[in-house]
Order: structure tokens, then C-alpha cells, then sequence
């Protein structure tokens, strides 16, 4: 499998959606190839060295292809997604809900979809779903649910 180039670390600036411009349905996708270094930074910095994240053979022994792509960072793909995509600069993420599905490995791609799922103008806020599925194959690997509202500009004058 190639890998496939990130348009999260292609695009430098985030987008700048406001609430106006979502509408129920509006989507977007990139993918993510999940090298063995960003996996072993993330377990550095994470603190979380588990030998399922970080050793082929320990992963292999518990019934794993190879080693397990931590869950909290797949969520930080999600993040990054609507901070930078949708609906991008002024994006607030008030909660998150992932479910776990099947497990993405490290040297895998990863498409990440955001979708629109509810706008709500009174409480300045919209809900977007999201799945993460394996690029080439499809094979769902965690889907979420996202509320966000929206930062704003304020004059400290």
C-alpha cells in the first residue's frame, strides 16, 4: 500500500466556517497515513507506552496484525479535522464520542469524514458525525459525534 499525502499537513491554514456557512449534510475527507514515528511521539508524549502501541511482536502475541494505533490518537485526528476543516479557525469542540470499532494499525491510512449532522443557530452550536475507516479497504474503524460551537474575536481595549 503508498502512502497517501495528508491534506491536514498540506494545508497550513485552517479554514474559517462560521456557523452560517454549515448546513446539514455539508462534508469533508482527507486521508491520514499513520507512520511508526508519529506513533511512537505520540506515545511519548502521551505517556501511554503500552507494548501494543509500541511493540510488533507483543501486539502480534495478543492477535493483532501489528502494533495498535492509540485511540486518543485517532481522536486527535478527529480534532484536527475540525479544527482545521470543518468548520475549522473558530471551532470549538465541546464534547466528543468515539466508538471503537475495529483497530487501525500503525502504517495504515485512515480516511476521516466530517458531516454535518445538526446546525442549531440558538445555541451558536452544530453537530458533526465523523468516521474513520481504513483508506483502501473501507473497513469502518471508529466512528464520533462531535458538538462545537465557535470562538469569536473580543476587544480587550
Amino acid at each position: 500500500m503508498g502512502r497517501f499525502e495528508t491534506t491536514l499537513a498540506v494545508k497550513p491554514e485552517a479554514a474559517s466556517l462560521t456557523l452560517g456557512d454549515l448546513q446539514v449534510g455539508r462534508e469533508v475527507s482527507c486521508d491520514v497515513f499513520i507512520s511508526a514515528a508519529e506513533i511512537d511521539r505520540f506515545a511519548e508524549l502521551s505517556g501511554d507506552a503500552s507494548p501494543l502501541h509500541v511493540n510488533d511482536a507483543f501486539a502480534r502475541r495478543r492477535g493483532f496484525e501489528r502494533r495498535v494505533v492509540h485511540g486518543a490518537y485517532l481522536a486527535g485526528l478527529v480534532s484536527r479535522l475540525l479544527g482545521m476543516h470543518l468548520p475549522g479557525r473558530d471551532c470549538l469542540l465541546q464534547t466528543l464520542q468515539m466508538k471503537f470499532v475495529a483497530p487501525a494499525y500503525v502504517d495504515d491510512a485512515v480516511r476521516l469524514t466530517a458531516t454535518i449532522d445538526q446546525v442549531s443557530e440558538a445555541a451558536g452550536a452544530a453537530v458533526v458525525k465523523v468516521t474513520l475507516a481504513h483508506a483502501a479497504s473501507g473497513l469502518l474503524l471508529a466512528s464520533a459525534k462531535a458538538s462545537v460551537g465557535f470562538t469569536r474575536d473580543c476587544d480587550h481595549a
